[in-house]
């Protein structure tokens, strides 16, 4: 992989995973959807998404990095039970899983042609 193209996605990476700590575990969210699980769903399947053009040369690594992005979100879950006005939910659980098996598949299909078009192995 190309050192650029790895920087760039690393530092994404990093971004993803601040901001999902950020909104998760601020007291009060700072960015109301009108659905909460669909932005669950988006930012799961971007950090599984990012986490994958990162392990995709490697089945088992893409795996271990489902499994990372799924204990995450239980983690931030988890985190809000300590958090004034936030509380835990099965919905959001289930909808942070829907974005890691979406973010997978998604670099199943899309990471070869990505690299390809870069030119990165």
């Amino acid at each position: 992989m190309k050192f650029g193209f790895k920087l760039l996605i690393q530092l994404s990476l990093i971004g993803v995973i601040i901001g999902i700590a950020y909104l998760s575990l601020s007291p009060s969210p700072k960015l109301t959807a009108s659905n909460d699980k669909l932005g669950h769903f988006i930012a799961y399947g971007t950090l599984m998404f990012h986490l994958g053009l990162l392990t995709a040369n490697n089945r088992k690594s893409l795996l271990i990095s489902a499994v990372f992005a799924f204990v995450y979100g239980g983690l931030m879950e988890f985190g809000q039970y300590f958090v004034p006005g936030r509380s835990v939910s099965g919905l959001d659980l289930l909808a942070n899983t829907g974005g890691v098996l979406i973010g997978y598949l998604f670099t199943l299909v899309l990471a070869k042609p990505i690299r390809k078009l870069l030119k990165v192995r």
